[in-house]
């Protein structure tokens, strides 16, 4: 895991870092080819000449990540209780969540969008599945027709990347951040886990650009 909490980090966006996955706008394809910007480039999966390269993830994304870094790396007076959590901790917990979910809203929406699903319905399953967990749970079974367990699942067996660790992060930071806003809980959370939030940034980005090449990229490719 690149420990990208290192204060040696802390003067380059992290968002410059994490999220500089390209999206090929032919065939949307996801990776990492940076040459996509050059014009003339071509992809390495359609075969189609670049004309500039396509950010994957929106600058609402990126400004998500470095707003979790600067949350992470806020200085403030420290409590004078012993082994309490500070408020940088609380708070990089909270912003990673919110990034966690709207990955997921971007993901669902955009499969949605490339199946040709009408913007009215797309907005009332969102208004009717509001809730993380009904999103992460029964849309994500709706719009894949796979459990999230067997998406990862199938993701390790194409690219032999295994995201189940972060995914059980994820997890535990839900329930870290559902205890601390409904009901006040935070003595749990520890600075080691909001370190990891920032620490396993770069497979978050890597699962869901792996679940947009699972689920979205063959609806667009087929759709050519």
């Amino acid at each position: 895991m690149c420990q990208l909490s290192h204060i040696e980090v802390e003067e380059q966006l992290l968002s410059t870092l994490v999220c500089t996955h390209l999206i090929c706008p032919t065939c949307g394809i996801i990776d990492n080819d940076q040459d996509r910007q050059l014009t003339g480039h071509l992809c390495s999966t359609c075969g189609t000449p670049s004309e500039c390269g396509r950010l994957a993830f929106t600058t609402d994304i990126h400004i998500l990540v470095d707003l979790i870094q600067q949350t992470y790396h806020s200085h403030a007076p420290q409590t004078t209780f012993i082994d309490m959590p500070q408020g940088s901790d609380i708070g990089t917990i909270l912003f990673y969540c919110t990034l966690r979910e709207s990955l997921l809203n971007s993901f669902l929406i955009k499969n949605l969008r490339a199946r040709k699903i009408d913007s009215l319905l797309i907005e009332r399953l969102l208004d009717d599945n509001k809730l993380a967990h009904q999103k992460f749970n029964n849309l994500f079974f709706s719009v894949t027709g796979t459990k999230w367990d067997k998406a990862l699942t199938a993701i390790h067996v194409r690219t032999g990347q295994d995201f189940k660790r972060v995914s059980q992060h994820m997890q535990e930071a839900a329930k870290l951040r559902n205890d601390f806003l409904h009901n006040g809980k935070f003595r749990y959370i520890k600075k080691s886990f909001s370190e990891n939030c920032i620490n396993t940034l770069g497979e978050l980005f890597d699962l869901f650009a792996e679940l947009h090449n699972e689920y979205n990229h063959p609806i667009i490719k087929q759709a050519l």
